[in-house]
């Protein structure tokens, strides 16, 4: 049974999903951070939105905790790298609220071009004063955007309607991508340069984009919007370009301290300002609600890792086809280190099979993943099995040109330890069913699951009479017996899965056979 912790308000939607979950029980309610830190180890989920600070001493208490969804998009209060380390994943709903953060953009856009909120609040106080509230026309000028992402793409394909030139800088995007929505691609000097209007669109950073130099290069006169992250904006270097005139409006939604303390800001005429609210529509939030759920719940079952921001490679949501061959991966690698002659140091990884050169990063980490569960004192997951890898001295590489059996879908791991090394390869069988293939130069079909013995023994009559009925003596019951060999009368390789795990006993009495060279007892 997973237990999952609901910290800040969630709408029905999504609260529905997880109690109606039959393997789910379901906490919900706000908890101070001296509860909430009594109470975490308790759970395998956290779902939070920007109420909860999720900060490194919190994580460091969750003994079980697998994963924090937030439900939203920025990830300002989750201490992501200390996540990370801990080999807990880390989710966000970016897809749920992306209209309505694009939507918000443009609110914000007009009501500073055309000092809605002075005008209204002039209004309201019984003054008729037009003349105060000359407006910026949008057509004919220049839109920049700092980020094309899913919301900076659909302020884009809004900005056509009013007539506007739009530009972007983004570094990890396809170069080609924004010139088929009739977008620009320039480098960050340009788009500051020629921006009559700027709007953000990046993700959280540690340090400010946007600073006393940036101001400085932007376009004299020109707008900034913001409804990404604070933390892209040096506010006091933003209150000096407004001072100076060098901006001439700002319109913001997030802050980089949120609640902001109020300050200059505030009472700058030219300055429009919202709560955070770029997500916040009824449509979109029950959307959130209902996303974040299913990405926690598929997560937790080991069924999708969708939009999990720490994951070393995308989960994308054909996930499903793709889980059989990285649970194959983590078996090899699982058996690559229990069966290794010392520590391993090296690990080459290689790919054959149509559609299978776009899985060598993830297949990569799953075998990582299997590996180091054996040798590592840390809790082993795909988050954090690189950089475990790393602590560990394990150098991972793609090869090529390994001697194969031949397969239509293949991978293949040779690891290298001081004086030996050894080469695993395997395949799916329908799709879905892993299976050895391989082991150095020896072929064979064995199901790579539960408790097995490997032993490489010498090529003669009646071992497998011998080692049966010596198992037999010890109460251990053979499941399956894949038999290969190098030559006739050469060396004998065999993987015997067993129905439970054989006692020490039963190992030294095989050992001692004159037959057997070397076995092992593994687990996968």
């Amino acid at each position: 049974m997973y237990r999952i912790l609901v910290t800040d308000p969630l709408p029905e939607e999504g609260l529905h999903l997880l109690r109606a979950a039959p393997d789910v029980e379901v906490d919900y309610g706000p908890a101070s951070s001296v509860e909430l830190k009594t109470r975490i180890s308790e759970y395998d989920a956290l779902i939070v939105r920007s109420g909860t600070a999720v900060n490194a001493e919190l994580i460091e208490r969750g003994a079980r905790l697998k994963i924090i969804g937030r439900a939203g998009v920025n990830l300002d209060n989750i201490d992501v790298q200390a996540a990370t380390e801990r080999g807990i994943m880390v989710m966000a709903t970016p897809e749920a609220v992306s209209v309505a953060a694009a939507e918000h953009t443009w609110a914000l856009l007009l009501a500073l071009c055309r000092r809605v909120p002075l005008a209204d609040a002039s209004l309201r106080r019984g003054e008729w004063t037009r003349g105060l509230f000359l407006g910026a026309q949008l057509h004919g000028k220049t839109l920049g955007l700092l980020g094309f992402g899913r919301v900076g793409r659909l302020v884009a394909e809004r900005a056509h309607a009013f007539g506007l030139t739009v530009l972007t800088c983004d570094p990890y995007i396809d170069p080609d991508m924004p010139r088929t929505v009739n977008v620009t691609l320039v480098t960050f000097d340009e788009l500051l340069s020629r921006s009559d209007f700027l709007s953000l669109h990046a993700s959280h950073v540690s340090q400010p984009l946007l600073g006393a130099a940036e101001f400085a290069r932007l376009k004299p006169g020109a707008r900034l919007i913001n409804t990404a992250s604070g933390t892209l904006i040096d506010e006091a270097a933003l209150w000096e370009a407004l001072k100076t005139g060098r901006l001439a409006g700002a319109a913001l939604d997030t802050f980089a301290h949120e609640p902001p303390a109020r300050g200059p800001l505030f009472e700058h005429p030219n300055v429009v300002v919202t709560p955070h609210l770029a997500a916040s529509t009824e449509e979109g939030q029950s959307t959130v609600a209902a996303q974040i759920a299913t990405q926690v719940l598929d997560a937790l079952r080991g069924q999708g890792y969708r939009n999990v921001v720490n994951l070393p490679f995308r989960a994308g949501p054909d996930f499903r086809a793709v889980r059989p061959y990285l649970e194959l991966a983590e078996k090899l690698g699982a058996l690559q280190s229990q069966l290794a002659g010392g520590p391993i140091t090296r690990v080459e990884v290689e790919v054959k099979g149509e559609g299978m050169m776009d899985l060598v990063k993830p297949i990569a980490v799953a075998l990582l993943t299997g590996l180091l569960r054996h040798i590592s004192s840390k809790p082993v997951n795909y988050v954090n099995a690189p950089a475990l890898a790393v602590e560990h001295g394990l150098n991972i590489t793609q090869t090529r040109g390994m001697n194969l059996v031949d397969y239509p879908n293949l991978l293949s791991c040779r690891v290298s330890w001081a004086g030996g090394q050894r080469l695993v390869a395997g395949t799916l069988f329908g799709g879905s069913e892993g299976r050895l293939v391989q082991m150095d130069d020896t072929r064979m079909d064995a199901k790579p699951e539960g408790h097995a013995l490997v032993m490489f023994s010498r090529d003669v009559p009646g071992v497998i009479g011998i080692v049966g009925t010596l198992l037999a003596q010890f109460g251990v019951n053979i499941a399956e017996w894949r038999l290969g060999r190098d030559t006739p009368g050469g060396t004998a390789l065999s993987f015997i899965n067993l129905d439970e795990a054989p006692a020490s006993a039963a190992l030294n009495s095989l050992r001692a056979l004159p037959q057997v060279i070397e076995v092992r007892a593994i687990e996968l």
